[in-house]
């Protein structure tokens, strides 16, 4: 008997076996097929006998596609870091805070989460398009007419970013309510300054959920479609270039391969960042049995 059916019984797998049957039926078998089909030439359905590296060689080698995949990666990763920047102070504040006020803001971090890409990307337009608020009251107060933010880097991101903030801000505030309160007031009679014990004390004990957080975050923001596919006036990202490689230029060898290289940017952010975070937590003190330890760098600082 296998080391499975010992820990699970048969039972177990049997009642496993229909949702085992569907990961492979539609995830494992369309992956393997889109593997395959990146290594053919295919056009409007017609495939070319033999594989060629020619898709993945395109790229790297093709500026457009060159500039898109740098693009998706720096404004993933700005995206990542302004989500976590946002999050950490507001996921410690929640975590503190009462039932009331909790209930009040997983009601409003609910609707990010239900609303699709292009919804997401509407409420960028509405707030930073040519005719929207910002650009309104800019127009109202200095006369000048509005700019059209919406549709550059940084409208794209703001979309990000709101996107991703209910993902992040959850992982964090679980985290943060973990945390031994005792631990401010301690470090804080030690001589420790508010900032120097958010430094020293609280970031250290959240590098894992914050790295945990940040392979999440950068994951989503390398294929998110809708967002970009409604801003992608001033902005080239890769989602965009898989939808045009196999709806406009019926490249389905080309659109197998972009695809292929954003899952792997994305597993490899969610692997790195979770075997990192894992690595920190085993070798991180624990905020409720070393406390000693977690204080030493305060102790340090006030001697």
């Amino acid at each position: 008997m296998s080391v499975l059916a010992r820990r699970t019984g048969w039972g177990g797998l049997l009642v496993a076996l229909p949702g085992l049957a569907f990961l492979a039926w539609f995830l494992l078998r369309p992956l393997a097929r889109l593997v395959v089909d990146s290594f053919r030439q295919t056009t409007f359905g017609v495939t070319a006998p033999g594989f060629t590296l020619a898709n993945y060689q395109a790229v790297f080698v093709d500026a457009g596609l060159r500039q898109s995949l740098v693009t998706t990666v720096v404004l993933s990763a700005a995206v990542t870091a302004i989500t976590l920047v946002v999050c950490t102070p507001a996921a410690l504040t929640l975590a503190r805070s009462g039932p009331r006020l909790s209930a009040v803001v997983d009601a409003i971090l609910v609707f990010p989460l239900a609303f699709p890409g292009i919804v997401i990307g509407f409420f960028v337009i509405v707030l930073l398009g040519r005719n929207g608020l910002a650009s309104q009251l800019l127009e109202t107060t200095t006369g000048e007419p509005g700019a059209r933010w919406a549709y550059t880097a940084g409208g794209l991101a703001a979309a990000y970013v709101y996107f991703c903030i209910p993902r992040v801000i959850g992982t964090l505030r679980g985290a943060a309510s973990t945390l031994d309160p005792d631990l401010p007031v301690v470090a804080a009679s030690l001589g420790a300054y508010p900032m120097r014990v958010a430094a020293t004390v609280t970031m250290p004990l959240l590098r894992a959920p914050l790295l945990a957080s940040a392979g999440v975050c950068m994951a989503t923001c390398l294929g998110a479609y809708g967002t970009a596919a409604t801003l992608s006036e001033g902005i080239r990202v890769l989602p965009l270039d898989v939808a045009d490689a196999l709806y406009t230029r019926g490249d389905q060898g080309s659109a197998a391969a972009l695809s292929v290289v954003l899952a792997v940017l994305a597993v490899l952010s969610l692997v790195l960042c979770t075997a990192v975070a894992r690595l920190l937590e085993r070798r991180s003190p624990r905020s409720g049995t070393d406390l000693p330890l977690v204080l030493a760098p305060v102790a340090q600082v006030a001697r």
